[in-house]
């Protein structure tokens, strides 16, 4: 079983939503974009509210509900085996849900199979309402019959089926959520472990009783009451309770309460590390300690499997604590065993694990929650340029969608070298450096690499997902030319960047040299192994080199370590990075607004050396 769709209404700063879920999903995303809010919401529908925070005023839409305000959710689930309602009486029912067919390819449902709709499904909601004279809000979970129809759950004559936390078992979804105290998920206090060894096994009741009557009666000699400097203290209280009490109760220390919960709760996992002495979680590196829960989850995972069962996991940030490779390594692992993961993160690396299909882009604006896929579908035969993007740069490529803005220029050179003077310059950033001195554009633009000068294809890939996207071309034919292409998209490129007329980003690169141009023309020749006489034979020198990686990290690094190099460049790219935020209401000397191409929803911008 898994679940194929999620409505939200009226949760936190989500009014409405509509997502659509794949078998594998990461939800990616800048934060508070709604990430959690969806996680939230799937612990709400399936029970999970232990571990969502108890709902208050403000995790109402707005915070401040009234009467009528609602928190609603609805789930949608398929993946019944077999296909047939019959066989399973628990969820479909007169007094349970009513059965629905969902279709894969159109992600629609019908009150009948055909064709198209062949998948069994339910639907199940969960509603929430404030009390204002309790200030506490009223929760229901239930099986939703029409959604067109549903009304108000909490109405008198709403005759809503409840769900019991029984039938939601049988999904089997699980959380592990980004906030987590680890230390002590392998052990008897931790409910989870206790679930799974009663499902992988018994009680270890034997070892219990038998260290139960250990510490009952500790072997002699190892008491702590008969230990020099405790004995005397011990034997002193004893005399008291003799003189005090007619049954004369003998005082003895044990290390637990002596009971078969107290032993329980006493046990703490330890890990060895060669052939010392283990050592309690609480002591051992976060990223072996973090790696606990999702283990122990594995096993209960394994075990529903063995048996037939469904086990959804939804896990937030699994990157935490954790390196790049048991990342890869355990996200498959997890894709592996699981019926369905739903992973949040802010890790390029674990989003570039899923397919471009089931990669969801989370964005809220105005209330309305979005969740778009990366892709629909990989064509069957993909051009090099979206071969590269989704599959040589998916990381590169995701990593920039998380920016509030993203800048598609024109080349790989441009990137390489926006992103190597970006690098050099932050290298010298001071803690003090602040407003126009502070390097901005990599906190809020994320750079998208394009080959082959494929702007209007990237363009309309980046579109797909993203709000803001800009692009930045050269000031000749072609970069109009691209510029042309794109300017009829709709939506169009929220800005647009030229370059002056007959630049390209090697011109920009000599124009910054040119703050200290005869130390920067020295300096560059002796890095670079070329002399230059001039800033036009620079140029020339750096457009025979646009492919060559060293050359734009060298001259980058030669650039910024040159004080009136790196004023020039901070101001070149914060004021780029004005433009590209806010383009609407971007004012900055650098960069001029053509006014004869721009519109309401596009605004185009030269860059104006100074």
């Amino acid at each position: 079983m898994h679940i194929v769709r999620l409505k939200i209404a009226g949760f936190r700063g989500v009014s409405s939503a509509d997502i659509t879920l794949g078998r594998h999903a990461v939800l990616v995303g800048p934060n508070n974009s709604g990430k959690t809010t969806i996680i939230e919401a799937l612990a709400l529908l399936f029970g999970r509210d232990r571990l969502v925070r108890r709902l208050t005023e403000h995790d109402f839409h707005g915070s401040a509900p009234n009467e009528q305000a609602r928190i609603l959710c609805i789930a949608t689930v398929t993946g019944f085996t077999p296909n047939d309602p019959h066989h399973h009486s628990s969820w479909f029912s007169p007094e349970r849900g009513v059965e629905k067919w969902f279709d894969p390819n159109a992600r629609t449902l019908s009150a009948t199979s055909d064709a198209q709709h062949t998948e069994l499904a339910v639907q199940i909601g969960f509603a929430a309402r404030f009390d204002l004279e309790e200030l506490e809000a009223e929760t229901i979970r239930f099986f939703v019959d029409d959604e067109a129809t549903l009304g108000d759950p909490f109405a008198e004559d709403a005759h809503l089926r409840t769900i019991h936390t029984k039938i939601l078992q049988e999904l089997g979804f699980f959380l592990v959520p980004a906030s987590r105290t680890w230390d002590r998920w392998i052990s008897f206090s931790s409910e989870l472990f206790r679930r799974v060894v009663a499902t992988r096994g018994d009680m270890p009741a034997q070892a219990v009783r038998a260290e139960r009557a250990r510490l009952w009666t500790p072997p002699e000699g190892t008491r702590l009451e008969d230990q020099p400097g405790l004995s005397e203290i011990v034997g002193a209280a004893n005399d008291e309770l003799r003189a005090l009490m007619a049954s004369a109760p003998r005082l003895q220390l044990r290390l637990t309460s002596t009971d078969s919960d107290s032993v329980l709760e006493s046990v703490v996992p330890h890990f060895a590390h060669g052939t010392g002495p283990t050592l309690p979680s609480q002591r051992q590196g976060t990223g072996l300690v973090s790696l606990q829960s999702l283990l122990l989850l594995m096993q209960f995972g394994k075990a529903r499997a063995e048996t037939g069962q469904s086990f959804v996991l939804a896990v937030e940030e699994p990157e935490l604590h954790i390196q790049p490779s048991q990342q890869k390594r355990l996200v498959n692992r997890l894709n592996a065993l699981c019926n369905q993961t739903l992973v949040t993160t802010h890790s390029p690396i674990v989003a570039a694990m899923f397919p471009a299909s089931d990669t969801l882009f989370i964005e809220t604006r105005g209330g309305v929650l979005n969740a778009k896929p990366l892709m629909d579908a990989i064509p069957a035969q993909p051009t090099n340029h979206q071969q590269h993007l989704l599959f040589a740069w998916r990381q590169k490529l995701i990593g920039a969608l998380m920016h509030e803005s993203v800048l598609i220029p024109e080349g790989v050179s441009d990137v390489a070298w926006l992103e190597a003077l970006q690098t050099a310059l932050e290298l010298h950033q001071g803690w003090q450096d602040t407003g126009d001195d502070a390097p901005l554009l990599s906190t809020f633009v994320g750079i998208v690499p394009t080959i082959d000068a494929k702007v209007a294809d990237t363009f309309a890939l980046v579109r797909a997902v993203h709000a803001q996207p800009c692009i930045l071309v050269d000031g000749d034919n072609d970069g109009r030319g691209y510029f042309d292409a794109v300017k009829a998209s709709n939506p169009p490129p929220r800005a647009v960047v030229f370059w002056p007329q007959g630049w390209a980003m090697e011109h920009v690169i000599s124009w910054l040299a040119g703050a200290d141009e005869a130390a920067m023309l020295a300096a560059l020749a002796t890095g670079l192994g070329t002399p230059f006489a001039d800033s036009q034979t620079l140029t020339a020198h750096l457009l025979t080199q646009k492919s060559y990686a060293p050359t734009h990290e060298s001259a980058a690094v030669i650039l910024m370590g040159n004080a009136a190099c790196r004023e020039r460049a901070a101001q070149l790219l914060n004021a780029l990075c004005t433009v590209l935020r806010d383009p609407a209401n971007a004012n900055t000397p650098l960069f001029t607004r053509v006014a004869a191409d721009s519109t309401a929803d596009m605004h185009v911008f030269r860059f104006v050396p100074a």
